[in-house]
């Protein structure tokens, strides 16, 4: 672990392996630790940087307004401090929002982006599932680990609960290990109900890839296919069967596509690796 000075705030990052850089983006709540084995299976082609996102991990957790703006720039302060001027980004749910504003507010540190489970955000997000958005209101009556496990069951594929217990209660050990308080979850939750990308969406010029379960019940696969058209040029990758954890349901599916895309020959858009 490593501490960047970003702004005001100390934030926690993790380096793997070696080669062109790589910036995992975390989703709500969540911490370096999260993307499970998938830094794992990327690390032998890149220099793999994961961080805790403001509010979470071993970074500092100030209880103040967040917007997706402020944590694209600490974003791009973890690329700095690592001594990176440009990167591949990839971002998942929060994070791919989170990864779109990096595109578009640093379009110039952004080699590739892949945005994983994610969406525009805004009126024409498609929402949730019901059970889905109830999960994420917790009972705080309730203890923690029984609130972690109730929101995974409720945003993984319907029946991966059951049929993986043990993955399941990998991703509830990472989270007890280092929770995330709940006031971060509401000032997380704010910035993202507030920030509508859609109509900026066109303007990304950055290679794009779509990757998206066709089974999730928390941000559905349409929002993908919305992304997919909005950026020109993106692809849309689907992950046959697999709900909002697709590191965990399908690490080694989700890292291949990954590997696919951002292995590819150099488009004449970009600038050489």
């Amino acid at each position: 672990m490593q501490i960047a000075r970003v702004g005001r705030l100390n934030l926690a990052y993790y380096t793997y392996g070696e080669g062109f850089p790589l910036l995992l983006i975390q989703g709500l709540g969540g911490r370096a630790a999260d993307w499970g084995s998938v830094p794992g299976l990327l690390e032998s082609h890149f220099r793999v940087i994961t961080f805790d996102n403001r509010g979470t991990g071993k970074s500092d957790k100030p209880d103040e307004d967040y917007t997706l703006e402020g944590m694209a720039d600490e974003a791009v302060g973890i690329l700095d401090a690592a001594g990176h001027a440009r990167a591949h980004v990839v971002g998942v749910s929060m994070g791919g929002m989170i990864a779109q504003l990096v595109a578009l507010r640093h379009p110039q540190r952004v080699q590739r982006l892949a945005l994983l489970s994610t969406g525009p955000g805004g009126s024409r997000t498609v929402p949730p599932s019901p059970q889905a958005m109830l999960a994420l209101i917790p009972d705080l009556s309730k203890p923690p680990e029984e609130i972690v496990r109730r929101a995974l069951r409720a945003i993984a594929a319907p029946g991966f609960a059951d049929a993986h217990p043990a993955v399941i209660q990998q991703i509830v050990a990472v989270a007890m290990d280092a929770l995330t308080p709940q006031f971060v979850f509401a000032r997380q939750m704010a910035a993202i109900m507030a920030s509508d990308r859609y109509d900026q969406l066109p303007a990304i010029s950055t290679p794009t890839l779509v990757v998206h379960g066709d089974a999730d019940p928390l941000v559905p696969y349409a929002n993908g296919e919305l992304l997919a058209q909005r950026i020109p040029g993106a692809r849309l990758h689907t992950l046959a069967g697999c709900g909002h954890l697709a590191m965990w349901e399908q690490p080694r599916q989700l890292a291949a596509a990954l590997l696919e895309f951002l292995r590819a020959p150099v488009e004449a858009r970009e600038q050489p690796v």
